[in-house]
């Protein structure tokens, strides 16, 4: 059962699903900040070049342009609430926690908190929940971020050659980067950094640069600049190549995604795939 009401700048998502597996899931990213709240279950969560052990009450915070995938095995029941929000809704007053990931047992003051906004989305109108739902957003997150420290969930390093390889990337994500060139710097053939980035991240070497750079794009496009010219900042030689890139990402092309207000979308209760 999915529960979910999205608007053009926050979404807001209730599930709670019976015999879930890892198949369920897919690799994941997304040009917005986006809340996990764990309610039950338990697995593994990689963002980037960390991973984090979950288990009942986990909540987690992931910036956007961090791509990230779960990894859970066979359970009863996989409960949780997902909120996906645009950069400019993240308080001023908290720009120094904007670009980190936050991984924390939550107490039950957030539960309390995310059990009122699910009964609010049942209680109130689309438009009435709109203005509810952004007013939770900012007290939740000034309260999460006043006790952050506490309940902290321990991190680990993916393999050493996989965080290398990301800073690889990332440095050089407005090059023409190719899977030759990054495992020529790596010393390591590139079927082994193929391979490894498969098994750890279920996602290839140059789908994780495509990744990168067409958030990258996403980014620039919303500050106002050019499709063609943001092209060429990312590396790509051929615009039609960026053309083909973007719209497998995001489903649309370059010079629609801000050219215009998106309308709000209505509200849907329906079940679904999910990253999360």
């Amino acid at each position: 059962m999915v529960h979910e009401i999205s608007f053009n700048d926050i979404t807001f998502r209730y599930a709670c699903e019976v015999g879930t597996n890892e198949a369920d899931f897919f690799k994941h990213h997304h040009t917005q900040y986006e809340v996990l709240y764990i309610v039950q279950g338990e697995g593994t969560f990689i963002i980037e070049n960390h991973s984090y052990s979950f288990s009942n009450g986990t909540i987690l915070i992931i910036p956007p342009g961090k791509y990230h995938v779960l990894q859970i095995p066979s359970q009863i029941l996989y409960e949780r609430y997902v909120l996906n929000f645009s950069p400019e809704l993240f308080p001023r007053i908290l720009t120094e926690e904007q670009n980190y990931s936050i991984c924390k047992t939550a107490d039950d003051e957030i539960f309390e908190m995310f059990t009122k906004l699910q009964a609010y989305s049942e209680r109130f109108s689309y438009e009435q929940f709109r203005y509810l739902l952004k007013s939770f957003l900012n007290e939740f997150l000034i309260v999460f971020f006043a006790d952050a420290e506490h309940g902290m969930l321990e991190k680990e390093d993916v393999p050493p050659l996989i965080e290398k390889a990301m800073d690889f990337i990332n440095k050089n994500i407005s090059q023409p980067l190719n899977i030759d060139q990054i495992s020529e710097h790596l010393f390591v053939s590139r079927s082994y950094l193929n391979h490894l980035f498969k098994r750890v991240l279920n996602t290839g070497v140059m789908q994780f640069v495509r990744i990168k750079k067409m958030c990258e794009a996403r980014k620039h496009l919303q500050n106002g600049v050019n499709a063609i010219q943001v092209a060429s900042m990312l590396g790509y030689k051929n615009y039609s190549t960026f053309l083909r890139n973007y719209r497998a990402e995001f489903g649309e092309n370059p010079v629609l995604s801000f050219s215009k207000n998106t309308q709000n979308r209505k509200p849907s209760k329906t079940r679904a795939r999910s990253s999360q």
